[in-house]
């Protein structure tokens, strides 16, 4: 039974349990406005009444459907197990990269554009030939102006959306309906797949999600045969408890960045990092290029032993051979894709073997080494971010463009970790006593601003990854309370704390005997360490009253989310 509330949830039940059988039944009877139902050895023939059942109930639109706006974008090709927005974009964009990290309004592919409309419920209903069906997808790409051609066959259209839920949530029904073959991703993961051949007019498979608190990115491929091209899509939530947006993009990555950092650990691994340079080198050449078709790159996967075919040692075939990382790697649909990409494949090299584009890798560092200690590390950052804005000849101004901006953070982002005669783009960023100075909001911010910069540079590309990696590892693994300081004390001190998400701070202050001293409110704080006298609570050391309190022994409770710590502290004169 569909999940339902009230009368949204009554009709869509009666269109899926009454309406399309009745449907079937009308076209296996004579072709007159009449069904026959069948009871036992009974036959009961309905006309006028089953016909206004059916009318009303199937061809009247269901009201908690997702209209939109998505994002939409077709491609020709009908296989819904293909992926055409790789063939349509020669390898430079994937399913699975707009499935994780989105696209804006107005990004290019191709000729086309993604562009944003509404997709409604409609429904036509010809009895004396089909029966009903809905044409809606070609409809909203007629109207916004992917199409003009009224009856496109084998295409496959792409929608997305940006949901965002009130709380994360678990076990979420969501429903769709299509024609002809489905498949949905949800937060970079594929979550629901029918490849079927069928007619559409309302939510016809259900499937369960996991929600996200926040955004939630969600990817609608419907692929098309013939005739009709139709899609319906409803979450079964209250309307309050989640809304829709345009999506845009989280981030400007490559399909070879892509790649690598989701095959990190296999990638970093010594023994592969002894044997994996020359196999990809060699996969480069336009001999081998010819035969890296998905089912040699399959075939491959499967039995290791065929790489000596394309001249690679018996050393690393016996390696890949036992490596499940990277059969799995070579199994993934975007690695393929990559490999059949000359100039992917070649950005895919220069990130495993560490190298710099030419020209960078000698000016970069010491052009970020903004205090001029050797290495480009966390002050860096800092002092180019205390800079911003200044223009004119300035050591923070990395990229020597005359105005010290974002582009510099990434930059130096980018060889973090690095030391002048010695740059690594991938060495540790190491996060030490220095971190204190770079707040996590701070990092996403910065993230946030890069959005709106279209840059394919190899080199800032990694910057935003090691932002990424930064900003996550600035932030505490756990909410906790820290020790006063200084401690002992007279007249103030300053309470330091940490918290691994965001949450509503308190402090309240008791003397030895329990009695409540004074409550500091701190609000609503993010995530984040509240370690320096300019983020951690500060208790002047009076009470409520203002009156200055007694020497002696008094506790200090944090109370932050679900954690309630405690800890003790002496006032002195």
């Amino acid at each position: 039974m569909y999940p339902y509330h009230s009368w949204r949830g009554l009709q869509t039940t009666i269109h899926h349990s009454v309406a399309i059988p009745l449907l079937h039944c009308y076209q296996k009877s004579t072709k007159k406005f009449c069904c026959s139902l069948k009871y036992g050895q009974q036959t009961s023939y309905i006309s006028l009444g089953c016909v206004a059942l059916f009318v009303i109930t199937l061809c009247s639109p269901i009201e908690a459907y997702i209209e939109g706006p998505w994002l939409w974008m077709i491609t020709s090709g009908g296989d819904i197990d293909s992926d055409q927005l790789a063939t349509a974009s020669q390898g430079a964009l994937t399913e699975n990269l707009v499935a994780e990290y989105g696209v804006n309004e107005g990004d290019p592919l191709g000729q086309l554009q993604w562009t944003r409309g509404k997709i409604f419920p409609e429904i036509n209903c010809l009895f004396w030939r089909w029966g009903c069906y809905s044409d809606n997808v070609n409809s909203v790409v007629n109207r916004i102006g992917l199409s003009n051609d009224r009856g496109l066959n084998y295409h496959s259209a792409y929608a997305l959306i940006n949901i965002i839920s009130s709380r994360a949530r678990r076990n979420v029904a969501m429903g769709v309906g299509s024609d002809d073959a489905v498949k949905v991703w949800l937060n970079g993961k594929v979550v629901h797949v029918n490849n079927v051949d069928r007619r559409t007019t309302g939510i016809q498979d259900l499937f369960r999600v996991n929600l996200n608190a926040g955004n939630n990115l969600l990817l609608v491929k419907v692929s098309d045969h013939l005739w009709n091209w139709g899609m319906f899509f409803e979450i079964y939530l209250e309307a309050g408890d989640f809304s829709t947006t345009l999506p845009t993009k989280t981030s400007d990555i490559s399909l070879a960045l892509h790649l690598f950092e989701k095959y990190r650990v296999t990638l970093q691994d010594p023994e592969i990092q002894k044997v994996l340079p020359t196999v990809l080198a060699q996969l480069q050449e336009p001999e081998i290029q010819v035969l890296l078709t998905p089912f040699t790159i399959n075939t491959v996967a499967e039995n290791p032993d065929l790489l000596a075919q394309f001249g690679v040692r018996d050393e690393a075939v016996t390696f890949i051979k036992g490596s499940a990382g990277v059969r799995a790697m070579l199994r993934d649909p975007d690695f393929q894709i990559l490999l059949q990409n000359p100039k992917a494949l070649s950005e895919f090299e220069a990130l495993v073997t560490g190298e710099e584009p030419a020209g960078l890798a000698e000016e970069r560092p010491l052009a970020a080494d903004v205090d001029g200690n050797g290495s480009v590390n966390i002050l860096d950052l800092v002092r180019i971010a205390t800079r911003l804005g200044r223009t004119g000849p300035d050591p923070a101004d990395v990229n020597r463009d005359g105005t010290v901006n974002i582009r510099d953070i990434v930059l130096a982002a980018a060889l973090m970790g690095t030391e002048a005669g010695a740059p690594s783009a991938f060495a540790g960023i190491g996060v030490d006593r220095s971190s204190l100075l770079l707040r996590p909001e701070d990092i996403q911010l910065w993230l946030t601003q890069i959005q709106g910069i279209d840059v394919q540079d190899l080199t800032f590309q990694r910057g935003v990854i090691v932002l990424k990696r930064l900003m996550e590892a600035l932030k505490p693994k756990k909410t906790g309370l820290l020790p006063n300081y200084p401690n002992p004390f007279n007249p103030e001190t300053w309470i330091p704390y940490q918290l691994s998400k965001p949450a509503d701070v308190t402090l309240t202050i008791y003397s030895v005997n329990g009695t409540l001293v004074r409550t500091l409110a701190l609000g609503h704080q993010p995530t984040g360490v509240y370690q320096n006298r300019n983020r951690a609570a500060h208790w002047d050391g009076k009470n409520e009253l203002g009156e200055p309190v007694a020497s002696g022994v008094y506790f200090y409770t944090l109370k932050a989310g679900d954690l309630t710590a405690t800890r003790k502290m002496l006032v002195r004169k």
